[in-house]
């Protein structure tokens, strides 16, 4: 990662990995729901916490890569999405979509993807694609 100073701001956003939509999308698709819905994340995250995760999951990679992990970087560091966030955007209203996945007889709009997971496969996809 640069060492660059970045400009951050209270911009918060509700990040969802494309499985989750996609996954949703065939579930309305297969059971005839059609409409217009908004789909987000359940969890606000601002810029700052972003930038952290990513930074936590670099270094784990790089441990990893090397063979020089420590108790740290394999330690159990609660995601920063379980604190609160500054400046929080209210939400996009997913009632309509969780309800409409219901009546296509899921559990609703409960994304399975943790935004870990998305940025492991970015890492992991940046590496192998400019290596």
């Amino acid at each position: 990662m640069s060492n660059e100073n970045i400009e951050l701001d209270q911009t918060v956003h509700y990040w969802v990995h494309i499985r989750d939509t996609e996954r949703a999308e065939e579930e309305l698709r297969v059971h005839g729901e059609v409409g217009e819905y908004t789909i987000c994340g359940r969890r606000a995250w601002g810029q700052q916490m972003v930038l952290s995760e990513i930074s936590l999951l670099w270094n784990r990679y790089n441990a990893a890569i090397s063979g020089t992990h420590t108790a740290e970087t394999l330690g159990d560091i609660p995601s920063p999405a379980a604190l609160s966030v500054d400046g929080r955007a209210e939400r996009p209203n997913l009632a309509p979509l969780h309800e409409a996945l219901l009546r296509c007889g899921s559990d609703g709009w409960r994304p399975l993807t943790p935004m870990r997971v998305g940025i492991m496969e970015c890492i992991a996809f940046a590496e192998t694609a400019f290596d």
